[in-house]
């Protein structure tokens, strides 16, 4: 389903644009929505270039210039305060590090810039911070050798691992945010297998195969857990059966409890959903098909808000058929 141009762009309102911590949350468990938001406030191209946002707000879009700065100071100011504060985290309960890891903070952050002056701002940002903190276990404690010889296979698991999970969480809420939807199941499979053969191919070129294999097993796994966010799943699935089962014997209503409206990315269905907007579809319609709206952005629920949706508008219509035929009748 093509979203990203089935809406309209909205005169410049820079008080829609979320605050520094706000865009970090949004990006990364609500893209699809921040999509919709940004669009909202003006701002015609959520995942562009700082180049194209810098357009934007030439051309008296306030909105843009808020939320580019906005990002920078994600990327330049709490992505080395939070990898700093990692980093002395890790040295405080004991576990070693290769020394640089603070001109690596720094190097992230370059690129991060480098990305979103190339690439997207969104990208940069989230890249180059996930990048900084995931090189502190994933190279600096590798090197100082706190998993065994820096070319060992629980070493290499580990490097990879910090890199898939990097991966995933940058491919899956940067699509959201540019396209206004979840990335396609094939679009996250080829990005997997993508990510695992350089690492492959680099370690095998130098005769470290066994390193490179493992490297390029635990990058693939962990980028489909968090391109997929399977880790996450479990504790959903209970939250939502939680909130089915209070609902339905205590009569308290629990439907915003649901784990759909906080999250854009989820890739399987929640068991109890359907059941839960069935209890509440009587008494609360208007509730039910917010729901129903947060499933069409959830890939793995998105057929299950359809009906409820189609359930609404035939209802709205036919409520506005009895007002004509009342009209008519006076």
């Amino acid at each position: 389903m093509g979203t990203e141009h089935a809406h309209e762009v909205a005169q410049d309102a820079p008080e829609r644009v979320p605050g520094p911590l706000a865009l970090l949350w949004l990006l990364l468990w609500r893209p699809v929505d921040l999509h919709y938001r940004l669009h909202g406030a003006g701002i015609r191209t959520p995942g562009g270039r700082i180049g194209q946002l810098w357009r934007e707000q030439g051309e008296g879009n306030r909105a843009a210039g808020l939320y580019v700065r906005r990002m920078l100071l994600l990327l330049l100011g709490v992505s080395p305060v939070l990898t700093f504060a990692l980093g002395l985290g890790l040295h405080a309960v004991g576990i070693p590090l290769a020394g640089g890891w603070g001109m690596t903070a720094v190097l992230c952050s370059a690129m991060g810039l480098f990305l979103a002056l190339t690439t997207g701002l969104a990208a940069g940002m989230l890249m180059g911070m996930l990048a900084s903190l995931a090189m502190l276990v994933g190279l600096h404690v590798v090197v100082a050798e706190a998993f065994g010889p820096r070319m060992g296979g629980l070493a290499g698991a580990i490097m990879g691992g910090c890199l898939g999970l990097v991966g995933g969480v940058c491919a899956g809420s940067i699509g959201g945010l540019a396209r206004g939807q979840g990335l396609s199941v094939n679009r996250v499979q080829v990005g997997a297998i993508v990510l695992s053969l350089v690492p492959m191919l680099v370690w095998g070129t130098g005769g470290a195969w066994h390193v490179g294999g493992a490297v390029a097993a635990s990058s693939l796994v962990l980028y489909l857990g968090a391109a997929f966010r399977l880790f996450v799943y479990p504790v959903e699935v209970l939250i939502q059966a939680v909130a089915f089962a209070v609902e339905r014997w205590t009569g308290r209503p629990t439907l915003r409890w649901s784990p759909v409206l906080h999250h854009n990315l989820c890739y399987l269905r929640y068991p109890f959903l359907r059941g839960h907007l069935a209890l509440a579809a009587r008494t609360r319609p208007k509730e039910v098909l917010d729901v129903a709206n947060a499933c069409l952005k959830s890939p793995g629920n998105s057929m299950l808000g359809w009906p409820w949706v189609l359930a609404a508008l035939a209802q709205a219509e036919a409520a506005t058929e009895a007002r004509k035929r009342a009209e008519g009748e006076r």
